[in-house]
């Protein structure tokens, strides 16, 4: 008989299929083990007939032992120091935390319903944190157009011009979330930073055309004329500096790198959000401070500080050179001190212990573990 171990691998191959099968140990070292079978029990595989080369056909048990053994524990789920079935459940890419979520939620309900015997725990889940995330980040939007709104009144002291200078906010995020529809963006943690950054960006532009319009106001212009005077006087300065900003923005979209993967959607909402304060204040705001603002009765006095910092800044006008001076030892010393900083790809975080239960706890994104009867208790 001529055949060789090689003929019947070869043979073996043919014939079936390959899937993994566990671990040897060969040479000290553990080595992964393909099955290259598809028979449903070790006495199948072994009435496995092979060919010879003389034309004789044989069955593998006839040159080969084929068993089949306890496979060994490697891992093992505890809960309160009882074994339990412990599984995970992970999203697909393209789907997200919180619907995934709701939908094991709905089937491990209909699986209790069927099986009632079987008692099912939720040890993690991450989802949780997600949704607190995007709460906090909703909330502190709507904080800070509340804050900027009250910081505008505060400083115009006029609830005309106030109520002009609010209606550019809503007016330039709602656009913008037509925007991000467009791009395939969501209301995530990256777009929401992006958006609270920006709270107090967007009515910059529509504060200087309010102060420009009043300023022609107390000159007895009529408030039609008056914003069309002031808003064709500073024009070129609100687009330059929206553009200012837009160009500091927008390349954070471009980077390169997992980083880039993150700031994409921030750069581009942080970006259109600005742009779009941009058209509100050059085309809607001169439009209602004509009809809602008037000539005010009595000049405003300015506040007490204000003569403080006229003193500091004609002292600067007088002594250039040593502003100059001063100016370049900040820009240099903040250089300096950027360079000392330590470089990390995230912030460290504070990790908070839990209160540890047994010496073996598995630990995965969304983890469910089912307890059963303690004569079936086992785990893997």
């Amino acid at each position: 008989m001529n055949t060789t171990a090689l003929d019947i691998s070869r043979q073996l191959c043919q014939a079936q299929l390959e899937a993994p099968g566990g671990r040897v140990d060969v040479g000290g070292a553990e080595q992964a083990v393909r099955i290259i079978a598809n028979a449903e029990s070790a006495a199948e595989l072994a009435k496995m007939e092979l060919a010879l080369s003389d034309g004789r056909r044989i069955r593998l048990d006839q040159v080969a032992t084929v068993t089949d053994t306890v496979a060994e524990r490697r891992s093992i789920a505890l809960l309160d120091d009882v074994p339990v079935v412990g599984f995970e459940m992970t999203r697909a890419e393209g789907y997200g935390e919180v619907d995934v979520a709701e939908g094991v939620q709905s089937a491990l309900a209909e699986l209790q319903a069927q099986y009632p015997h079987i008692e099912i725990e939720e040890a993690f889940n991450f989802v949780g944190p997600v949704l607190e995330n995007y709460q906090g980040s909703m909330h502190m939007l709507f904080e800070g157009m509340a804050l900027a709104v009250l910081v505008v009144f505060c400083f115009l002291r006029n609830w005309r011009a106030t109520l002009i200078a609010a209606v550019t906010l809503p007016l330039s995020i709602i656009p913008t979330f037509a925007f991000m529809h467009l791009m395939g963006f969501s209301l995530n943690v990256v777009t929401l930073l992006a958006l609270s950054l920006v709270i107090g960006v967007l009515v910059d532009d529509a504060i200087v055309e309010i102060e420009n319009i009043e300023r022609h106001l107390l000159m007895d212009k009529p408030p039609r004329q008056a914003a069309m005077d002031a808003a064709a006087e500073i024009g070129l300065a609100v687009v330059a500096t929206t553009f200012t900003l837009i160009a500091v923005f927008l390349p954070t979209a471009f980077m390169s790198g997992t980083v880039g993967q993150f700031f994409v959607q921030f750069g581009w909402t942080a970006s259109v959000a600005v742009l779009f304060s941009l058209l509100v204040a050059r085309l809607l705001t001169p439009m209602l401070a004509a009809y809602l603002l008037r000539k005010p009765q009595h000049p405003s006095r300015d506040p007490t500080w204000i003569s403080y910092y006229l003193i500091v800044a004609n002292g600067c006008l007088r002594h250039r050179k040593t502003t100059l001076l001063a100016a370049a030892a900040c820009f240099a010393g903040g250089i300096w001190l950027a360079s000392t900083l330590p470089g990390t790809f995230i912030p460290p975080m504070m990790i908070l212990r839990r209160r540890r239960r047994s010496p073996c706890r598995p630990v995965a994104p969304f983890l469910k573990r089912r307890r059963l009867p303690s004569r079936h208790a086992h785990a893997w």
